[in-house]
């Protein structure tokens, strides 16, 4: 009986060992403190790496030119410069459109010229008709006071002739008139055609004209100019080639800084949107900022191909500095700060409460 009751106590005892035990173990914390619910949190500073990016930034690739695929790259701003709103950052080679432009310039010139020659030659055929219209018109007046004439010592003949030659002359007016009106109509024509001609030259020739202006990339932003590496990893540079819609400067407000970060799958549970962080950003002299996640991926996905390890997504604002130390692309270093608010306590990085 006696081994039976201490075999009981030593399961009892060995029970209460492994609870507390279990209470005590593990990376993190959670339950009540006092009867406060505390928040998950490490047993070790969280430390999250990241890079700086700007909040407002633009992307500066070719324009878009008809029948050009290829652009010569003439002219480039210097990377790290500082520009303004405005100002040209990317000039393209203009050979092709510009030979285009003369090309189209000569046929509109020439058009104009047919222009003003149909407009003299339809001027000089009104003034024609209305001669050929008075003309018939003083034979048609001259017939038709000889056919009024009631002169009996005139013969047969001469009365039917008379009114034969008026009626001819009658017919003539009509037909010279008719004639004048379908000048009109078709002259007309032959004006609207060649105005036609013209305004198309005309709309094509400041279509190139624009597009030349086009090849003058202006910045939509002031800031400071990165080169965009192709997927060699070669930054563009003066005289070399780039294709349509590739990317060759990044325009960057480094106003509006903020750091995007990717933290281990186990550390979804301690971080939130809102919450606080100290930023460390990597430099010849480090700085360090106070930052806010204002985003976090909803999903969990691959760091890179290749590369399996399980992270989630975060956009992580920074206060305004007030320098132009910060560029985009610098390293920085995360980590979580620990807050207390009602509800919550800090707690210590053993994992128990203070």
């Amino acid at each position: 009986m006696k081994w039976q009751v201490c075999i009981l106590a030593f399961l009892v005892t060995a029970c209460g060992d492994n609870s507390a035990g279990d209470s005590s173990a593990g990376g993190s914390t959670s339950g009540k403190v006092d009867g406060a619910p505390v928040a998950a949190v490490r047993s070790s500073p969280l430390s999250v790496s990241g890079e700086l990016e700007s909040a407002r930034a633009v992307m500066v690739a070719p324009p878009a030119i008809h029948r050009m695929w290829q652009y010569n790259i003439k002219h480039m701003v210097p990377e790290n410069s500082f520009v303004e709103e405005g100002m040209v950052v990317v000039e393209f080679g203009d050979k092709p459109v510009r030979e285009r432009l003369i090309e189209k310039q000569s046929e509109l010139k020439h058009w104009r010229s047919e222009l003003n020659n149909t407009l003299l030659k339809e001027k000089q055929i009104a003034k024609d008709d209305i001669l050929a219209i008075e003309e018939k018109r003083a034979e048609f007046e001259k017939a038709q006071r000889r056919a009024s004439i009631l002169d009996h010592s005139m013969s047969r003949n001469e009365r039917e002739k008379a009114a034969i030659d008026f009626e001819i002359a009658s017919n003539d007016l009509a037909l010279v008139r008719k004639l004048a009106e379908m000048h009109k109509r078709t002259g007309a024509l032959r004006i609207s055609m060649a105005r036609r001609k013209v305004t198309r030259f005309e709309g094509e020739v400041a279509g190139l004209e624009a597009e030349l202006e086009k090849l003058k990339v202006k910045a939509s932003i002031g800031g400071l100019v990165q080169y965009v590496a192709n997927w060699k990893g070669e930054k563009p540079s003066e005289g070399e080639s780039v294709r349509f819609g590739q990317p060759v400067i990044q325009i960057s407000d480094l106003s509006q800084m903020r750091v995007r970060a990717q933290a281990d799958e186990v550390d979804k549970a301690f971080l939130r949107v809102g919450a606080d962080m100290e930023v460390v950003i990597d430099g010849a002299e480090a700085i360090t900022l106070r930052g806010r996640i204002q985003e976090q991926g909803r999903v969990v996905r691959d760091r890179a191909r290749g590369d399996r390890r399980r992270v989630v997504d975060l956009l992580v604002g920074l206060e305004d500095d007030g320098s132009r130390t910060l560029k985009p692309g610098m390293t920085a270093a995360l980590s979580l700060i620990a807050s207390t608010s009602q509800g919550e306590q800090q707690v210590s990085s053993t994992g128990e409460a203070p």
